[in-house]
């Protein structure tokens, strides 16, 4: 049998923290040296960064995977890695390595390890040795790990990068989480915004035109916002999961006291986690406007669920003729799908309804004063009325300046007290104000889909779509929509 000449590199390295790809380039350093000593030419190099070869690692090595197939393909005849450990540290896979070696004859070399025989049974038995001596210490240093990680979570340590809303100052031991004030304002203001009924979507777009970066520096994603938002250590805790053997999640995760001051409290932390995880909200990973009005908002007479929106389209039918099938609702539940309405016809009567409320009630509804309300703008009238009687008759020359001013000074201070007791009769979140004044109707239909659908949740209304009869009918009953509070 001829020598062989060909050889192809290995590296991997089980956690490469910092990105540096420092370590495999020390094992491909020791590789290359290995190779002229051993006068082989390396035509290959194969490389898993920051990825473990252990049994409970589900993460997959795609240049291990590649390399077994150059090798069945004959493209090298060694393989040279640091150690049998860098190669592999599973059972299955030294027995993969044999089956290579008998198949397509391909030897394996390494700097630490020596040069595993692979064609006598000692030798086969010896890598097979090596290989569960590998595997055990895998295994005991998983173990290390996993109480590790259980003992920094019992005792409220922070573990892993920096989390918006905190510095990490410290290190080892005495390392600790500070709250950043400039971030924890955001965060809070992104919580109100969301039990505000604002979309996690809109949230979004709004800090990335702002400038303001995740902890990591990179731009916000709604998902990426979410997490943050659900994050137990907001309400100062330390959550854990247990991890098995197989490093798969085992058991309920647990949550600890951490070493932190919290950021908002658990009740708000609570309300948060109802409204992000309730299963009737859609969640919307594309960072877009949503397209329909109660998508997601009203319900099917028949089964309960959400109606979902559909888009018009166009049926070409077999004489040639079209037809158009406009926007509708429907429901789209498998066993019921019996309910399907225009949406124009929906939408229409629906934001009747919410507008009457608004122009009736609004303030209220919308968690303001009206009768503190009324007051001040009655007040206001009254004060402005009075500041502009006292200019038509200083320019009538009834008034001198002196008596004009002596009115406007003692009004003025009056008039802003007054707009200060509106604000605050006013409903808590300033961007529905527009929606308890008198241009209710007007400010509903600039408004967009998302904040419509922001005000019907605060209104509590339970908006149901029922079924009327075969087909649905092609007319639209006011009857087959109820609106009625949750």
């Amino acid at each position: 049998m001829p020598k062989p000449t060909r050889a192809a590199i290995y590296t991997r390295i089980s956690n490469d923290a910092e990105g540096r790809e420092l370590g495999v380039a020390r094992q491909e350093k020791d590789c290359r040296a290995l190779a002229r000593a051993e006068g082989l030419t390396v035509v290959e190099t194969y490389s898993d960064n920051d990825i473990s070869a252990a049994p409970s690692s589900r993460k997959p090595r795609p240049d291990y995977l590649r390399m077994l197939m150059d090798a069945e393909a004959r493209r090298f005849d060694v393989v040279l890695a640091y150690s049998t450990s860098r190669l592999t540290r599973r059972p299955r896979e030294i027995e993969d390595f044999i089956e290579l070696h008998e198949d397509f004859g391909t030897q394996l070399v390494t700097v630490a390890s020596g040069r595993p025989d692979l064609s006598t049974a000692d030798g086969r038995m010896t890598t097979r040795l090596t290989g569960n001596v590998d595997t055990a210490e895998a295994e005991r240093t998983a173990e290390r790990a996993r109480r590790k990680q259980k003992e920094l979570a019992e005792s409220g340590r922070h573990n892993g990068p920096r989390p918006f809303g905190w510095n990490i100052e410290g290190r080892g031991a005495d390392q600790r989480l500070t709250v950043n004030e400039a971030e924890a304002a955001v965060l809070r203001e992104c919580v109100q915004r969301v039990l505000a009924g604002e979309g996690i979507w809109k949230i979004t777009l709004d800090l990335n035109a702002r400038g303001i970066p995740t902890s990591t520096g990179k731009t916000w994603a709604t998902q990426v916002l979410r997490r943050v938002l659900l994050r137990d250590r907001n309400w100062g805790m330390r959550k854990h999961q247990p991890l098995g053997k197989d490093g798969k999640p085992k058991g309920k995760p647990q949550l600890y006291p951490g070493q932190w001051e919290p950021i908002i409290d658990r009740e708000t932390h609570d309300r948060v986690v109802a409204l992000l995880t309730d299963p009737a909200r859609r969640s919307n990973n594309r960072g877009t406007a949503p397209k329909y009005l109660l998508t997601s908002v009203a319900y099917c007479g028949e089964c309960g669920g959400h109606i979902v929106g559909t888009a018009e389209y166009t049926y070409e039918l077999k004489s040639g003729k079209t037809r158009i099938y406009p926007h509708s609702y429907k429901c789209p539940h498998a066993g019921c799908m019996k309910v399907q309405r225009r949406m124009t016809d929906v939408d229409d009567h629906v934001s009747r309804v919410v507008v009457a409320l608004l122009e009736r009630d609004g303030v209220r509804l919308l968690g303001g004063d009206p009768i503190a309300a009324d007051a001040a703008r009655t007040r206001i009238a009254e004060l402005e009325a009075k500041m502009k009687i006292a200019a038509d008759r200083f320019v009538s020359g009834e008034w001198t300046d002196e008596m004009v001013s002596r009115i406007t000074a003692q009004a003025k201070p009056q008039l802003e007290a007054e707009k200060d007791r509106l604000r605050g009769a006013q409903p808590a979140d300033e961007s529905l104000d527009e929606f308890t004044g008198p241009d209710v109707a007007k400010a509903w239909e600039s408004a967009d889909v998302e904040t419509k659908k922001r005000i019907i949740r605060l209104l509590g209304m339970r908006i149901t779509i029922h079924r009327v009869g075969p087909g649905n009918g092609r007319g639209y009953d006011p009857a087959s929509v109820t609106i009625t509070p949750e």
